[in-house]
C-alpha cells in the first residue's frame, strides 16, 4: 500500500526528504497515542511542489496585497474579486466585524469592498490578531488564486504530483493547498488507481471563494472510495467542515471538527498528524484490502 503526502504553500527552499521525515515523525506520534503500530509495507510517497510554485509565482510577480499598494500597480479586478471576497469570508468566520475592519480604514463607507485595496488590506490588519497572522494570510489567498485561475501554474503543479497516483491502492493525504491540489488531481485520475481514502487536513475547500474557482459540479473523485476531514476550528484557513452544507458530495465527506492543533498558528501539519483520530483514520484506510 502506498501513502502519498501532498503539502501546503511556503516550503520552497525546503529539504522535501526532511520534510517527509517531520510528517512521518508526526504520523507516528500520532498513531502510538492511538495505540497503534507503523506498518513496514507501507510505501511513502512525498510528491515535492514546493520550489516550483515559488519560481512560478516569482515568473508571474504576483505581488502581495501590501506589494500591490506600495507600487501603486493597476490592480486585477479578476484577482481583486477573489482575494477580497475570501478574505472577508475568513473574516467574518474568525469573529471580526466590520467595525473591527473599519478601524484599520481611513477611507469613506461606501467604498468599501473587494475592488478597494486599501479596504482588503484593512481586513488583512484585522486578520493579523489570529493565530496564522497578516502576512501568511496575504500570501495564502495570493497563492491559491494564482493555482487556481492560472491554467500552466495549474498543470505545472499538478504535473508533478499526478505521477505519484500510480495503478494500485493508496492513501491521499492533502494538507491546506494540497488538499485542493490533491482534490483536483483526483479528480482526473483514472479509475483504475484505487484510493481507499482521500484524508484533508486544514483544508479550505469549504470557503466559497474557493469553490467557485472548482470543476462544477462539486463531486466525490470516481478513483476515491471515501474522504475524511479533520480541522480545528481555530484554524481560520479551514473554518469550514466539509458537509452537506459547505461540500455537498455524495457520498458525503466524514468530518472531525474537534483537533486541538497544538501548533502555533493552530494550522500546522504536525498538530494534525498526531491527532489520535486523524492517524487511526489513515492507519485504518492503509489496512483495507
Amino acid at each position: 500500500m502506498k501513502l502519498i503526502f501532498i503539502h501546503g504553500r511556503s516550503q520552497e527552499g525546503k529539504n522535501p526528504a526532511l520534510l517527509q521525515q517531520q510528517w512521518e515523525a508526526a504520523l507516528n506520534k500520532g498513531l502510538s497515542s492511538a495505540g497503534l503500530t507503523w506498518s513496514t509495507n507501507v510505501q511513502v510517497a512525498f510528491p515535492f511542489y514546493g520550489n516550483k510554485l515559488d519560481e512560478l509565482l516569482k515568473e508571474l510577480d504576483a505581488p502581495l496585497i501590501e506589494d500591490v499598494i506600495q507600487r501603486g500597480a493597476a490592480q486585477d479586478t479578476t484577482e481583486a474579486q477573489f482575494r477580497g471576497d475570501l478574505l472577508y469570508e475568513i473574516a467574518r468566520n474568525a469573529g471580526i466585524s466590520d467595525s473591527d475592519i473599519q478601524a484599520y480604514y481611513s477611507g469613506q463607507p461606501q467604498e468599501k469592498g473587494p475592488l478597494n485595496w486599501e479596504w482588503v488590506q484593512s481586513i488583512l490588519k484585522a486578520l493579523d490578531k489570529t493565530p496564522l497572522g497578516e502576512a501568511a494570510i496575504d500570501a495564502f489567498t495570493r497563492d491559491v488564486y494564482v493555482y487556481l485561475t492560472n491554467k500552466a501554474v495549474r498543470r505545472a503543479i499538478d504535473g508533478l504530483v499526478s505521477p505519484y497516483l500510480t495503478e494500485g491502492p493508496c492513501v491521499v493525504v492533502g494538507h491546506s493547498l494540497g488538499s485542493v491540489v490533491g482534490y483536483n488531481v483526483l479528480s482526473k485520475t483514472a479509475q483504475n488507481v484505487s484510493v481507499k481514502r482521500y484524508i484533508t487536513v486544514g483544508s479550505p475547500l469549504g470557503l466559497k471563494a474557493i469553490k467557485r474557482q472548482l470543476d462544477t459540479p462539486l463531486a466525490m473523485p470516481p478513483c476515491t472510495k471515501g474522504w475524511y476531514n479533520a480541522m480545528d476550528e481555530r484554524d481560520v484557513v479551514a473554518l469550514y467542515p466539509l458537509d452537506g452544507e459547505n461540500f455537498p458530495i455524495h457520498p458525503p465527506i466524514v468530518n472531525k471538527t474537534d483537533v486541538d492543533n497544538h501548533t502555533d498558528n493552530r494550522h500546522g501539519i504536525e498538530g494534525y498528524l498526531d491527532d489520535s483520530d486523524v492517524a487511526r483514520s489513515i492507519y485504518m484506510a492503509l489496512m483495507e484490502v
